[in-house]
């Protein structure tokens, strides 16, 4: 039972409207605003004692008596009420609500910055044709922060637009906002001009690391904030950092990011945390004591029963609804390798035993999209010296290819599954655009680097060094990210 405190019976009566005046209305709507926020914070409240003390003063003893009959007040009839009161996406019951009924994420990575903002539309649609109901993006800072004192939000880094974009189509989204990616990605997201610092720690809890991403976040969270779910826009869920727990176990950096997140998103967000789906990843990686919830992935091949087990032992009791923030549609591929592909079948039928758990699944990816001009990343292998640069293609043997290829079985088996689990009829693809062919193009030699060495540089202005300088001290970072 629930003890009543001065702010919870501030929160049903207001200086303008004494108890004694209020409507039976007003108080139904009081009390299911108050009930709705208790389950979107994971209380399981009855806050009997404020509703004596209201239904005392108004004499409609009644009302207590229907109410006390439902003690835990179902998100489903306070989904009733009005549309303010109804809308909301929140974590309960080892479930995700969406508006007051149970939700089931069948979403799908598709970044921005790897889709010219011409297609943007033409591949959300055939994400929705594919059957998904949410998209999931990384931000990528060096998209947005070339130099240090620059900051881009057009073209392709056009978030807003981009997600305004996906809000008008009817599809979610699933918010990575780093600082860190990986993705594949050069450097992970981070902007070049960072390692001109060379005794910055980067993931780290060093105060000159994160006095910058605290800056970088200032510009990008409060229009982050306008586009939350709660707030009317499209984003239900907002994560921290990426994949940490294979990398680093500094809890004070990642608290740092959730009380920052927190402090421009509000405390009612969604954050989470993407991890493998093994005890040690999710150990380093979690943030269990901040109130975050702790997603998984892991190989395509993988029983997802005992992962989605293991995840609850690290979200709180009745907050863990069995999500795959990374289901591998494909694979990347680096120089020198052939393109990598995968059984579409087998996938299918790995992401259809996710679904039947009532699980929930984001593709990655849905559409790869992409790494134009140097911003493809690298992997290493055996060790650090081992070095292996991705290609500029990101097509990923996603279902929706590179130029936007929906005719091929991946994607017609993956639709298939969806649509088992679809409230509604799924739309058909839009057409593929017109397409060109632009033959063989020669190549002929002009000049060699030293003969124009004097050209592309500023002779007398160069900087006389007795080792070879990182292009990075020298701020020869590319000043605008794409075309």
């Amino acid at each position: 039972w629930w003890m009543p405190t001065r702010e919870n019976r501030n929160h049903l009566t207001s200086a303008s409207s004494p108890t004694s005046e209020m409507s039976f209305g007003a108080v139904a709507i009081a009390f299911i605003r108050h009930t709705q926020d208790d389950r979107r914070r994971g209380r399981h409240s009855f806050p009997l004692l404020d509703c004596c003390f209201l239904f005392r003063q108004m004499g409609v003893w009644i009302v207590l008596g229907l109410l006390a009959c439902a003690s835990v007040f179902s998100p489903a009839l306070c989904s009733k009420g009005t549309d303010e009161l109804a809308r909301g996406f929140w974590i309960a019951d080892d479930k995700f609500w969406k508006d007051g009924k149970p939700f089931q994420i069948m979403g799908g990575d598709i970044h921005y910055f790897r889709v010219h903002p011409q297609y943007w539309e033409d591949r959300l649609l055939r994400a929705k044709a594919l059957g998904l109901n949410a998209i999931q993006t990384y931000v990528a800072w060096n998209v947005h922060q070339p130099r240090q004192m620059e900051i881009h939000f057009d073209g392709f880094a056009d978030l807003e637009a981009y997600l305004n974009l996906a809000h008008k189509l009817d599809l979610l989204v699933l918010l990575r906002i780093g600082p860190y990616i990986c993705a594949e990605w050069d450097l992970g997201g981070f902007p070049s001009w960072l390692l001109a610092q060379p005794q910055l720690q980067l993931r780290s809890s060093d105060p000159l690391f994160l006095n910058l991403v605290d800056a970088w976040w200032s510009v990008l969270l409060p229009k982050v904030s306008s586009l939350l779910y709660n707030n009317g826009g499209p984003i239900i869920m907002v994560q921290i950092e990426n994949e940490y727990g294979s990398y680093g176990n500094d809890k004070k950096y990642l608290g740092h990011l959730v009380r920052q997140a927190r402090a421009y998103l509000g405390e009612s967000v969604i954050l989470y945390t993407t991890d493998g789906g093994d005890r040690e990843s999710l150990e380093r990686g979690t943030i269990p004591d901040d109130d975050v919830y702790s997603a998984v992935d892991f190989p395509t091949d993988s029983d997802p029963v005992p992962i989605f087990e293991l995840q609850k032992e690290f979200n709180a009791p009745g907050k863990s609804p069995p999500l795959t923030a990374e289901f591998y549609t494909g694979w990347l591929t680096h120089w020198r390798e052939t393109f990598a592909k995968t059984n579409s079948g087998q996938t299918a039928k790995a992401l259809e035993k996710i679904l039947s758990l009532n699980g929930s699944v984001v593709l990655y990816m849905a559409h790869g999209g992409t790494n134009f001009g140097f911003f493809n990343g690298a992997n290493t292998g055996a060790d650090s010296s081992d070095y292996e640069p991705d290609i500029t293609s990101y097509d990923y043997d996603a279902p929706i290819g590179e130029a936007g290829d929906v005719d091929h079985d991946k994607f017609k088996d993956l639709r298939e599954v969806f649509e088992k689990f679809s409230i509604a009829s799924l739309p058909d693809p839009p057409l593929l655009p017109l397409r060109r062919a632009y033959g063989d193009i020669t190549l002929r030699k002009l000049a060699s680097f030293f003969d124009v060495l004097n050209v592309i540089s500023e002779p007398g202005n160069g900087e006389l060094v007795e080792e070879p300088a990182t292009m990075e001290s020298l701020n020869q970072a590319k000043p605008h990210p794409c075309p």
